[in-house]
């Protein structure tokens, strides 16, 4: 049987106007590309600036990140504050219906912080050892949309919201030991803490023209913590003009962790599409302390710098495996309230491999002043066609960055601008789909062109 619930009434709710708040519904996605992209975030002062170009080069307390192997051949700072100060982003839809208009939202809000602490005593010779606090993954949307009108004889009430909240935190403690300060070997533990909420609504009304009036209305909502462990080891080499390194991230090791599901969705007054009899129905579920996963995958990065005059080139390259389809939060199946239907509730994710690579350039100018720029590569590790309801971001994302570095005393201070952007053809379903068996609910779609555009200002100090 399929039951297709929020489709079936598009014949009677006028398309152009659903497909209209869809799209006002859909702008807020953008900020899911953090959930489905491994280079977004950036650590580190000239890290930084370099896009995170440094697997083979890191040469500041980014290192605990990007290659704990070169954290003991790195200078001696002591503590680093990296943060990025502000973050402006634009996002665009082009829907592929022409009647439809052009959308554009913009935001403007601080971005997450990198902080370390290098700690040094005299009995540790010539091992390093760090503790660092990071900030992985970070989201917060809240929107509402309401349409009150009338079209084709028809009056509609529509009210669309969706809030999502996403943290994830990582604190890690880095071991490092160098070789005659050529070759640096190290590992870096982190405990990762994550926290995810999101609570999609629909709440729709019509009135024919015979005064007859239906309502449709739909929640989803999930909420959980899971606390996981990985390990990211690598090798480091140095010389006079070249460098070069190798890390390996293992999947992550899930300790435990917490949540629940809710789901809520009604209809009454619609037709059934095949037969002239009204089709009333009610599927509603509440389930609370289900156990939590949550995986990442095992990469391995490779990266190398050259050095000519003044200039210096960093290159990098990272493979993330996929993961096979799995369930976040795995509620027990259970019975509509109509229809005897067994239907799953489950928050459900997937990756697929992915290979990111990426260019940085550096100019010095003169011991005091250098000058830096990056581009690289984002994709989405979106797994498109399982049936996944975690994420949407299938789009691919390149960045580009420039900015400087000065000394002032005993201060480094970086400052710079890196710039992302995408498109893509996309397609969004108002409310997450789920699925038992041969029993699917649905809800309506729409193909859209989705373009993003992002600016960060960096700022960075060392001492």
């Amino acid at each position: 049987m399929n039951i297709l619930l929020f489709s079936r009434c598009t014949s009677v709710i006028n398309r152009f106007l659903l497909a209209c708040i869809i799209f006002l519904l859909f702008n807020s996605y953008n900020l899911k590309a953090q959930d489905a992209h491994y280079w977004t975030q950036t650590y580190g002062t000239s890290s930084t600036l370099l896009g995170g170009i440094v697997i083979g080069s890191v040469s500041d307390l980014g290192a605990t990140y990007y290659n704990p192997g070169n954290l003991s051949l790195t200078d001696d700072p002591n503590f680093l504050f990296s943060a990025r100060v502000f973050e402006f982003t634009s996002f665009a839809m082009d829907p592929a219906d022409p009647k439809i208009s052009d959308v554009t939202t913009t935001s403007f809000a601080p971005s997450p912080a990198f902080v370390v602490f290098n700690i040094t005593a005299d009995w540790l010779r010539k091992n390093r050892v760090a503790i660092s606090f990071l900030t992985r993954q970070t989201m917060d949307i809240g929107l509402k949309s309401r349409f009150n009108g009338t079209a084709n004889e028809t009056y509609l009430s529509n009210e669309f919201s969706l809030n999502e909240g996403l943290t994830d935190l990582w604190t890690g403690i880095t071991w490092s030991y160098s070789f005659e300060q050529k070759f640096g070997i190290g590992i870096t533990q982190y405990i990762c803490s994550r926290f995810f909420n999101s609570r999609h609504q629909v709440n729709i009304k019509v009135q024919d023209s015979l005064s007859n009036v239906s309502a449709l209305s739909g929640i989803t909502e999930y909420d959980y913590y899971n606390i996981r462990l990985l390990w990211k080891a690598g090798i480091g080499f140095t010389f006079e003009q070249i460098r070069f390194g190798i890390t390996i991230t293992t999947p992550s090791v899930n300790l435990f962790g917490s949540g629940s599901t809710d789901i809520n969705l009604s209809g009454a007054g619609f037709s059934n599409d095949t037969a002239s009899m009204r089709n009333d129905f009610l599927v509603s579920n509440l389930q609370e302390d289900i156990s939590s996963t949550f995986k990442s995958p095992l990469s391995i990065g490779i990266g190398a710098y050259y050095k000519f005059g003044n200039f210096q080139i960093h290159l990098a390259s990272e493979y993330y495996k996929s993961i096979n389809t799995y369930n976040i939060l795995m509620p027990k199946p259970f019975e509509s309230q109509t229809g005897s239907l067994i239907v799953e509730n489950n928050l459900v994710a997937a990756a697929r491999e992915v290979l990111n690579y990426g260019i940085g350039l550096e100019y010095f100018i003169n011991p005091e002043f250098t000058l830096y720029s990056a581009f690289n590569t984002d994709f989405s590790s979106y797994e498109e066609g399982e049936q996944t309801n975690s994420s949407f971001a299938k789009w691919d994302i390149y960045h580009i960055t420039a900015g400087a570095a000065f000394t002032i005393s005993d201060l480094e201070i970086t400052s710079g601008v890196a710039t992302s952007f995408a498109n893509d053809n996309v397609e969004i379903s108002i409310i997450r789909p789920t699925k038992s068996g041969d029993d699917e609910i649905t809800f309506p779609q729409q193909p859209t062109e989705i373009s993003s555009f992002r600016i960060k200002l960096i700022l960075g100090i060392t001492f």
